[in-house]
């Protein structure tokens, strides 16, 4: 019995250590972009862009181990369904930041626009959100503000959203030059899916609390 324990509490940490290193490594990611952005200097996006494709390479390993401990241990903190989906989510923003900073560097942009600079804030403020409410999971008695730091990104989310639909719209009202328009409306498209991506990930918290 005594075997039994602790076999479930080292579980526990596998798991819960996994999703914080996961959402840390969401900040640091969003850390990165947002500092460069900025900074106004495009020139910096190659390195910027192999550090984030590093950190996201990092973040698949985490997913992957993550999936690895689902098909070896049996009893698990949370729902297995529930891990499965708190791991793709973490790692769909991951992705999503990858890709922002990649068309950056590959289209070969020559500034950051306004809407740029605020939804890369914007993805920051939101993984720092992600972050603390992950750090909750190993904490029952404090689950209760879980629903709080939710809401904190789904307005974020809101803000995103309206950020981007206002520069697109500006985009093809004032821009002349059609490939720096397609250029600037795919870099803030995938600025603005990975503020969208980190609701996703409150959304599984969300259901988590709910079942728990």
């Amino acid at each position: 019995m005594a075997n039994l324990f602790r076999d479930f509490f080292t579980n526990r940490a596998l798991f819960f250590d996994s999703f914080d290193l996961a959402a840390k490594n969401l900040v640091d990611m969003a850390s990165i972009l947002q500092t460069v952005v900025a900074s106004g200097d495009p020139h910096e996006l190659e390195t910027t862009y192999r550090q984030i494709n590093k950190k996201e390479n990092f973040g698949d390993d985490i997913t992957h181990k993550i999936n690895l401990y689902l098909n070896k241990i049996v009893f698990t903190p949370l729902n297995r369904p529930d891990i499965h989906a708190l791991a793709g989510a973490l790692d769909d923003v991951a992705d999503a930041i990858n890709e922002a900073s990649g068309r950056m560097y590959l289209y070969d942009i020559n500034e950051f626009s306004p809407a740029i600079k605020q939804i890369t804030i914007i993805i920051l403020k939101a993984s720092i959100e992600v972050e603390r409410a992950i750090a909750l999971l190993r904490k029952p008695k404090k689950m209760v503000e879980m629903p709080l730091l939710c809401l904190h990104v789904k307005n974020y989310e809101h803000q995103a959203d309206q950020v981007y639909y206002h520069a697109v719209a500006d985009l093809f009202s004032d821009e002349k030059n059609a490939i720096r328009l397609l250029k600037y409306r795919e870099i803030l498209y995938s600025l603005e899916t990975s503020v969208n991506k980190c609701k996703s990930v409150t959304d599984v918290l969300n259901k988590i609390v709910i079942g728990g």
